[in-house]
């Protein structure tokens, strides 16, 4: 009877010491809402998958499960590590930039933290998308009011201009008594982000902070690397185009550069490396205007304009 006794009590020593030893469950640990949760709340795939391999027990995915983890924006390396905490994964591919980037895919750039990390998911640049200070993809942002009252970040698209006409005729026939004018045309008579604050905000997210004198990025020749290398002008608006003077022809003289009448001073503030809040110093009229940035002959060679307008409030 004692034998059987202390014959109990050993194989019960055993079970507790085997229960202790045993690698628990991907339950105990990470769930996957856990996983989901990191992804959505922007860590890169890297930190994802390293949080993964340390808990080294892999998750009992159905093919439902990894569809919908696929949907939630969950990347295929991180559904394959769950599966397999050992198993090897593909180089991650850096995020696609949008049709409004206004530095596009620069060779060299160096990350900001202006602009999002590699394997940062859809989902998770969603959420924080009318967020001023979470990464966004490099461009121009008007921060303006929403639908449901909430200030919504809406990007500048990158104008399609019909190039320039020139008056010259004049200042050859005058010698030069009467000078020519050299305009930028935007095709259409409105531009289609528009705003309804007098005093609008916008934010600007640059790809490289290391930008510096001699480097092109993509802005005809010149360096852009800070917003103060842009003018806001007014264009006047004509029936089936926008236009605005950029230069000048005189005797024995030539100007380049919007008409100082044209153009509305604005305050640039550094966020931080990469990050930049413009606002204009005044109240801003109603009507059609843009984002103009200059190459390094002056505004004549504008490579980049950025559209949009101010609605009237009455």
């Amino acid at each position: 009877m004692r034998l059987k006794a202390l014959t109990t009590i050993l194989l019960g020593m055993a079970a507790f010491a085997g229960a202790q030893d045993a690698p628990q469950t991907a339950s105990s640990g990470l769930k996957v809402s856990d996983v989901q949760e990191m992804v959505q709340g922007g860590l890169s795939e890297d930190l994802v998958i390293a949080a993964i391999r340390k808990e080294n027990h892999p998750f009992d995915l159905s093919g439902l499960q990894m569809v919908q983890l696929k949907k939630a924006g969950l990347s295929d390396n991180i559904i394959k590590v769950m599966l397999d905490p050992k198993a090897s994964v593909a180089p991650s591919a850096a995020p696609a930039l949008t049709s409004g980037a206004v530095l596009g895919a620069l060779s060299g750039a160096k990350p900001s933290g202006a602009t999002p990390a590699a394997g940062v998911s859809d989902n998770a640049l969603a959420a924080n998308a009318n967020d001023p200070e979470a990464p966004h993809d490099s461009g121009i942002y008007l921060f303006t009011g929403g639908t449901n009252g909430q200030n919504v970040m809406v990007p500048l698209e990158r104008a399609s201009t019909e190039g320039t006409k020139t008056g010259v005729l004049g200042a050859a026939l005058t010698y030069g008594i009467v000078k020519g004018k050299t305009k930028a045309v935007i095709p259409g008579p409105r531009a289609s982000i528009r705003a309804d604050e007098s005093k609008p905000v916008f934010y600007f997210y640059f790809e490289d902070k290391s930008a510096a004198l001699g480097k092109s990025h993509g802005f005809g020749a010149q360096t852009v690397s800070n917003p103060n290398q842009f003018s806001i002008v007014r264009f006047e608006q004509k029936k089936d185009s926008r236009e605005v003077v950029i230069g000048t022809v005189g005797f024995a003289s030539a100007s380049t550069g919007s008409e100082s009448k044209e153009r509305v001073p604005f305050k640039s503030e550094r966020i931080r490396p990469g990050v930049y809040k413009v606002v204009p110093e005044g109240v801003m009229k109603p009507g059609e205007y843009a984002f103009v940035s200059a190459s390094a002959s002056g505004a004549a060679g504008a490579a980049d304009i950025f559209d949009f307008a101010i609605n009237d409030a009455r």
